[in-house]
């Protein structure tokens, strides 16, 4: 019989260069390794992350899995067929966890039995250190999935982030159940993001309930260029596509033309030529605060604009079958 407790889920892509220190740590877990386990999903890696994974396997309690089509979706629903124990702990392939870290989300479980969510502490690992710019004005929740402004307690479900959270598994059911599309996909350039969000918020929805804890903590690999102006501006337009996904409700009573709240096609299309000469100002609180705005609005109108595109092509293909 299966002494397993806990098993620790997650899908890489590439995660070559942070899966060595993200498993070095798990050895040190204080936890006895027959009572947990990881189930790592290569979600079709083009470096060598299947080599790093299967070089760990005589350390770790680890299986290796291989999902072949893209995108983080699949890779986590194809890894919820291997699930033992009562919880589980969803996470990413850039996170350092501290030694307690497994026996931690154990206790928490226990000593909460009313809360079936869970969350904890996501510090950051800089590889590159911000400009004060960037961590002045910068929404470091929203780039980096950093919590540390939140306090012990009970928490909306909105604020559960992916790289430390775990779920008991009898609220969890068969699969790994988002919005279509939404997350990281290796095939898409630009992707709505907010999947885990997605995820715990259907939970919660469903009658569960969210706890956050500061004790299971661990580090968040921050790679050398996730902190240029560039990259953070991508990442407020994956944020606002994400939004028109999994908060629907903001958009729900905006006057729509063709399919596109008209107040956000506004402003994005009055702060156009402003952002174009901003880009030429020196980095900035004011400056990265207007064209961060603008990413945002940039993304729910392109996510909007999808849609749309899917209707039409789902209302085309019917007529051209009923034809």
């Amino acid at each position: 019989m299966s002494k397993v407790k806990i098993t620790i889920l997650f899908s890489t892509y590439n995660g070559a260069k942070t899966l060595p220190t993200m498993l070095d740590a798990l050895c040190a877990s204080t936890l006895p390794k027959d009572e947990w386990k990881i189930v790592a999903v290569d979600n079709n890696s083009q470096d060598q992350t299947m080599e790093v994974l299967k070089s760990y396997q005589n350390r770790l309690p680890l299986e290796v899995y291989f999902e072949p089509r893209q995108g983080k979706q699949h890779a986590l629903t194809s890894g919820f067929r291997h699930l033992e124990g009562e919880l589980v702990i969803l996470t990413d392939d850039d996170v350092i966890p501290e030694p307690s870290w497994i026996e931690q989300f154990l206790t928490l479980a226990d000593e909460q039995p009313q809360f079936s969510i869970f969350g904890g502490l996501i510090a950051p690992e800089w590889e590159e250190r911000p400009e004060p710019w960037l961590m002045k004005y910068g929404h470091l929740g929203i780039l980096y999935a950093l919590n540390d402004d939140l306090p012990e307690g009970p928490i909306s479900a909105a604020l559960i982030s992916g790289p430390n959270s775990a779920f008991r598994r009898s609220i969890l059911g068969p699969g790994y159940i988002v919005h279509d599309g939404l997350g990281p996909d290796a095939t898409v350039a630009q992707f709505p993001m907010g999947e885990d969000t997605a995820f715990a918020l259907r939970l919660e929805k469903n009658g569960a309930r969210a706890y956050h804890s500061r004790r299971p903590r661990v580090r968040h690999i921050v790679r050398k260029g996730y902190v240029n102006e560039g990259w953070v501006l991508r990442r407020g337009e994956r944020y606002g596509m994400g939004l028109v996904i999994i908060r629907p409700n903001l958009f729900d009573g905006k006057t729509k033309i063709s399919g596109l709240p008209i107040g956000s096609a506004l402003r994005w299309l009055l702060m156009a030529p402003a952002s174009f000469v901003l880009k030429g100002f020196p980095l900035s609180g004011v400056r990265f605060k207007l064209l961060w705005a603008q990413s945002v609005r940039q993304g729910i109108l392109r996510q909007f604009l999808k849609q749309r595109s899917t209707s039409n092509s789902a209302i085309g293909s019917k007529v051209g079958a009923d034809q």
